[in-house]
């Protein structure tokens, strides 16, 4: 689960306040067939329900017409009862047919008509995800190659997305989406910097390139193979001499060491746990030992979860981002099994990968 860099994108969003050019404008068209209501409602809202537009639209002997600023920063959405119709406002005509939920542009190679076949084939990727990991239950090294193969098709297309779309929320999104499954971080920059200077202004996207940078940085200094880098956390700011506590405090003293980077908050570094639980049950003694770090959260719910979830192995709460920017972790859980000397083995364990890969270091 991902946390962090998608925080700045939410700050951004909500900050923003990009206005239309005068008399940049888009016309937006529709009709209802049958039982037509009395009026729809148009809207375009950024997180937290921050209002851009919000206007409400006469109904007349079934059909509607208005024009709304041209706004590219966010989808519009026109709402009739509880359906929806999603669409851009890209200065172009869209016609709307409301009991087909469908918006087409006047402009077939504008901005709306790249927002709609964004989203679409983001929903039939999410489909066909979902159907061959079905194909593959119970083969999880087919599943784990077919996962990669679509993973880098994926990357692909948001590059691609990126790219094409400088000017517009697909291309932030792409963005986003391009710094969640990719580990280029470098790649992920150059494309941030390729967006329009609209976009880069909006507040807070100047912390998140700061943080890709950040990043691209740690990320070769603490690949497999490279020693550890050490970091010191204090876990309670007000007994500060007491619960100082250091990385190289549990790794690099001779022992192989799990280090489990995870949040309360986070379900799937909870559905890791009967993995860890099993490894520390079987594994634990002079040769192996487990770290679990708590980043992103409150101490008190770190504490609570670790009770609830059986972590009764060393612990280390309140690190919050210093490990995930030293590491480059963009993501959680991140599991790592460092060597008795503090070498870097093996990162982003998952399931019975742990097991296996622990297995394989202690020579049983």
């Amino acid at each position: 689960m991902k946390k962090g860099l998608t925080t700045y994108i939410a700050l951004a969003l909500l900050l923003a306040s990009c206005a239309s050019k005068s008399g940049d404008m888009t016309r937006v068209v529709g009709r209802f067939s049958h039982d037509a209501p009395e009026s729809v409602e148009i809207s375009i809202s950024l997180l937290a329900n921050k209002d851009i537009l919000d206007t409400t639209v006469i109904v007349d002997n079934g059909r509607f017409e208005v024009e709304i600023p041209k706004y590219l920063l966010s989808g519009a959405i026109l709402q009739t009862g509880s359906s929806q119709v999603g669409f851009l406002s890209d200065g172009s005509t869209i016609t709307i047919d409301p009991e087909a939920g469908t918006a087409v542009s006047s402009n077939k190679k504008g901005p709306h008509t790249n927002y709609v076949a964004y989203l679409d084939w983001m929903e039939n990727y999410e489909s066909e995800f979902r159907t061959k990991m079905a194909e593959f239950s119970g083969d999880e090294e087919a599943a784990e190659a077919c996962s990669k193969e679509m993973n880098r098709a994926f990357i692909e297309f948001q590059r691609k997305a990126a790219k094409a779309n400088p000017d517009n929320v697909v291309g932030l999104q792409a963005v986003i989406q391009h710094q969640l499954y990719s580990d280029d971080y470098s790649e992920t920059i150059a494309l941030f910097d390729g967006l329009s200077d609209e976009i880069k202004a909006i507040p807070g996207l100047d912390s998140m390139r700061a943080q890709l940078v950040s990043m691209a940085e740690s990320t070769p200094r603490t690949a497999e193979g490279k020693p550890f880098v050490d970091f010191t956390v204090i876990q309670d700011p007000d007994h500060p001499e007491s619960s100082t506590v250091r990385f190289s405090d549990y790794i690099g003293r001779g022992k192989y060491v799990l280090v489990d980077f995870w949040a309360s908050w986070c379900g799937p570094c909870k559905a890791e746990m009967p993995y860890l639980v099993k490894v520390y049950n079987t594994y634990h003694g002079d040769r192996f030992d487990m770290l679990s770090i708590a980043v992103l959260d409150k101490v008190e719910d770190s504490t609570e979860a670790a009770s609830s979830l059986g972590i009764v192995w060393n612990q280390i709460v309140n690190a919050q981002e210093i490990p995930t920017t030293l590491y480059g972790i963009d993501g959680i859980p991140h599991i790592i099994l460092f060597g008795p000397d503090g070498t870097i083995l093996k990162r982003n364990l998952r399931g019975e990968k742990i097991e296996e890969t622990v297995k394989e270091a202690l020579g049983l």
